[in-house]
């Protein structure tokens, strides 16, 4: 038996036996009540062992799956023998399974809820069948591929020796026509050349009909999309232009009365708004104006009083005068810069008063 059978068959095996090799030892320390169910269920499918006891028929059943599964896990076995044993323990149990009312439908195979536990023996039976086969059909095999290797070790020889006849062949041929086949190969490049060219020449006069073909046929499709679509665009444009018109006509006088309108009201906000705001700008200046009149004189009489009291002062103190004078006519300035910064703020707000008028009207006009 070849390595590469025992390799094929060693995962069945292993699997197998060690499946029904633990089975076997488990029931070894079955207690009375297993006894008598596995017995009781194996009485039914075969009446003869009704005789046995449980316990002796449990430990008989043990020392059997004990035995197979041994058997299946030993390679010095036979894959024939342990094929068989495994096969034949299957059968038995399939045909317990089968005999047994209520783990199986009604004349069929299939099992119901309570006998799937039991069914699962047909891959036992399987794989001990599987054995058997191979064992049985290795020594046809291995025959088969010895008489396959010497048919293409044959095979292979006389190829070799073809071979080598072509290659003497091929050597004296070439020795001796070496000159007919450079003639040979001249005349069929010659040939070749003049097909090429004819084959060039039909190629460039089919390929001009047929541009031909295509720009006589472009010309007739664009012909005739003209005619079919030119008059389609000069009634679009007909229509564009008569609508165009009917808008002039009938919005151009609301636009022109609009126009008119919003002139009308802008010569309305102007003779209405106009005078109001020369009128402000003249109360501004004329405020601007009153305010320097009152205080112009203010300031000025401070001023000539300020400086006859440092004339005075100056003539009776003599140095102390003329610094108090200093000082007096420091004051004078301040009161002139304050009553200037009045007069001048005063203006400011009137001109921004008249510009702010002018603003305000100028947008009355625009709006």
């Amino acid at each position: 038996m070849s390595l590469s059978a025992k390799l094929r068959r060693a995962p069945q095996r292993l699997v197998t036996g060690a499946y029904i090799l633990n089975s076997g030892v488990s029931k070894l320390g079955a207690d009375d009540e297993a006894a008598k169910g596995m017995h009781g269920m194996a009485a039914g499918a075969y009446p003869f062992l009704g005789k046995v006891q449980p316990r002796v028929f449990t430990k008989g059943m043990a020392a059997g799956e004990i035995a197979v599964g041994s058997a299946l896990l030993l390679p010095i076995v036979p894959p024939v023998v342990a094929g068989a044993a495994l096969a034949g323990f299957s059968a038995a149990l399939l045909n317990m399974y089968w005999r047994t009312p209520g783990l199986h439908e009604p004349g069929d195979p299939r099992p119901t809820h309570q006998g799937q536990p039991f069914a699962k023996d047909v891959w036992l039976f399987g794989i001990g069948t599987s054995l058997m086969a191979d064992a049985l059909l290795e020594p046809a095999h291995d025959k088969k591929i010895e008489i396959s290797s010497a048919v293409s070790e044959k095979r292979s020889l006389k190829a070799a020796e073809k071979s080598r006849r072509a290659k003497r062949k091929a050597k004296r041929a070439a020795k001796k026509g070496d000159a007919q086949l450079a003639k040979h190969a001249r005349e069929l490049q010659a040939d070749a050349t003049k097909r090429a060219a004819k084959a060039a020449s039909k190629a460039a006069e089919k390929a001009q009909k047929q541009a031909e073909k295509a720009a006589a046929n472009a010309a007739k499709r664009l012909a005739e999309v003209r005619a079919e679509y030119a008059p389609v665009a000069a009634e679009k444009a007909r229509l564009a232009r008569d609508a165009a018109r009917d808008f002039a006509e009938e919005y151009g006088p609301v636009a022109a009365e609009k126009a008119r309108l919003a002139r009308d009201a802008a010569r309305d906000f102007a003779e209405e708004y106009g005078p109001v705001a020369a009128d402000k700008a003249r109360a501004a200046r004329e405020t601007a104006r009153g305010w320097a009149e009152e205080y112009g004189p203010v300031a000025a009489e401070k001023a000539r009083a300020a400086r006859d009291a440092a004339r005075d002062f100056a003539e009776e103190y003599g140095p102390v005068a003329a610094e108090k004078a200093s000082s007096t006519a420091k004051v004078a300035r301040e009161w002139a810069d304050v009553a200037g910064t009045v007069v001048a703020d005063r203006t400011k707000e009137a001109a921004k008063a008249t510009k702010a008028a002018g603003v305000h009207a100028r947008e009355r006009v625009a709006g």
